[in-house]
């Protein structure tokens, strides 16, 4: 009987370890298939956040030349941004309910 039992275990080590490898593979530790896919949305989330980071800073960069270079866009983004007026006017902010 415990030659039987013995000789099976030997027949089946190879599709037993191939099974363990596997599931080491998918489950365990750091370089497991499962945590590679929620490290690979978190990068793609990350690059999403840097693209838009990299928008703001081009346009900032952008109004920043503008500002450097025409006097008249300084009142405009005082105005626009800041609400700062001139003597002798008013100003109406009107904001939408949403």
């Amino acid at each position: 009987m415990k030659h039987a039992i013995r000789h099976y275990f030997l027949k089946l080590k190879y599709p037993l370890a191939i099974i363990v490898f596997a599931v080491a593979v998918v489950f365990v530790g750091e370089g497991s298939l499962i945590n590679r896919s929620k490290q690979k949305k978190e990068i793609q989330a990350l690059q999403a956040e840097i693209d838009k980071y990299q928008k703001k800073f081009d346009e900032d960069k952008a109004t920043l030349e503008r500002l450097k270079n025409d006097p008249e866009a300084i009142k405009e983004v005082a105005r626009e941004k800041y609400y700062m007026k001139t003597e002798n006017e008013d100003i109406f902010v009107i904001e939408d309910e949403e």
